[in-house]
């Protein structure tokens, strides 16, 4: 038969991956710590790899960034890298991802933001103050310098007896600041408790003892002898937070697309969108990790975030989804907001990478976007 090994590359990678595999490198800079010499890490080139294979490597400590697979050497990397593994049937909700999720729901339905206080406050070169006047509900005063009024959009005054508002005016620094004191009055004395009511309770307690008393009439026993037994209300999973109820006209639309990314497997929305995609990404590296402008270029962006050796998958296991490399992008009123760069496994969902636009920021779409990974499964 005549063939050459070339030809036989792309039956081979339908079952098999294709890897160069470069040992244990050297050390070199750190992108964690800056350190130059301190990270340390066994890395194999992927041509191809097929879903199996890629998640045998997970389990054993493997990452990738783009068609690059590596291994951090944990005893000699300055910061070592350890993986996180959530799993989804076992997975609980917290008490302040309950809240977040109910935060963005919020925002959703009524368009309500949450106050983040002082973060909002910050010091211009001037020396004045700059206010995110539509976040603390403030207008601006007119402000009294060197005897000259003058408009001091800057600072806010409130309005409203709104308790979150921030109260902010500009004085004279030689001038002693007064301090106000608030004097408190001693409380009165009363005559104690009357004995001839009952003790006050929780309305809850007061329930449940009627029902003990009934239920012990119905019996013909003591009130004591009768134990009631706590009834646990059902859990909340994620799915009832994020499909909670919505007004008839909502203040904003979230939509979660989930979009194939390689190259020669890109949906036709990946493609439509790889513009808007690399503007968030390169907002997102210049403002949260201070890179400068030139650095996230679209080649850089193509290479890290883009590129995946995971051949595609039929469907099948814990995801209902075709597996494979996508990017889950969330649209906020048709304008791209977020995109989670994740991997879909027979029995994980990997994430490879996150950015958002900062202007969101509060909406914490780091945390949001990680508990919507977990509704990727089928538990």
């Amino acid at each position: 038969m005549n063939c050459s090994i070339t030809s036989l590359l792309p039956i081979m990678a339908e079952k098999y991956g294709i890897v160069e595999y470069f040992g244990d490198h050297a050390g070199y800079r750190c992108g964690y710590c800056g350190k130059s010499d301190t990270n340390f890490s066994n890395g194999m080139w992927a041509h191809t790899l097929t879903v199996q294979s890629y998640q045998w490597l997970l389990e054993r400590g493997w990452r990738r960034s783009g068609r690059y697979c590596y291994k951090p050497t944990m005893e000699k990397c300055c910061c070592p890298q350890y993986m996180i593994r959530i799993s989804a049937k076992d997975f609980r909700l917290t008490k302040s991802q309950k809240k977040l999720l109910k935060k963005v729901h919020r925002y959703l339905s009524t368009g309500e933001k949450p106050w983040k206080g002082l973060e909002k406050v910050k010091p211009n070169s001037a020396g004045s103050v700059s206010v995110d006047m539509e976040t603390t509900h403030c207008k601006p005063i007119m402000a009294l310098t060197d005897g000259v009024s003058q408009e001091r959009p800057a600072v806010p005054f409130c309005d409203n007896n709104d308790a979150h508002c921030l109260f902010t005016e500009i004085v004279d620094k030689n001038k002693p600041v007064e301090k106000f004191t608030s004097e408190r009055k001693p409380p009165i004395k009363g005559s104690g408790p009357n004995s001839e009511k009952p003790k006050c309770g929780k309305a809850k307690q007061r329930r449940l003892e009627r029902k003990r008393q009934k239920l012990a009439a119905q019996a013909n026993i003591d009130p004591s002898e009768v134990i009631l037994l706590p009834k646990k209300p059902a859990e909340k999973t994620i799915e009832d937070f994020l499909n909670g109820p919505m007004p008839d006209q909502p203040a904003h639309r979230l939509e979660v697309r989930l979009v194939r990314s390689p190259p020669g497997q890109q949906s036709d929305e990946f493609s439509k969108s790889f513009d808007t995609t690399f503007l968030v990404y390169h907002r997102y590296q210049t403002v949260i990790h201070q890179d400068p402008d030139d650095k996230p270029d679209r080649q850089q962006f193509q290479r890290f975030l883009v590129d995946s050796p995971l051949q595609t998958g039929h469907q099948g296991g814990k995801s209902p989804h075709e597996y494979g490399s996508f990017h889950q992008q969330y649209w906020l009123d048709d304008k791209l907001i977020a995109v989670g760069v994740i991997d879909i496994l027979p029995s994980y969902v990997s994430s490879v990478y996150l950015y958002y636009d900062p202007v969101y920021s509060f909406l914490s779409l780091g945390t949001y976007a990680a508990l919507r990974f977990l509704s990727l499964l089928d538990v």
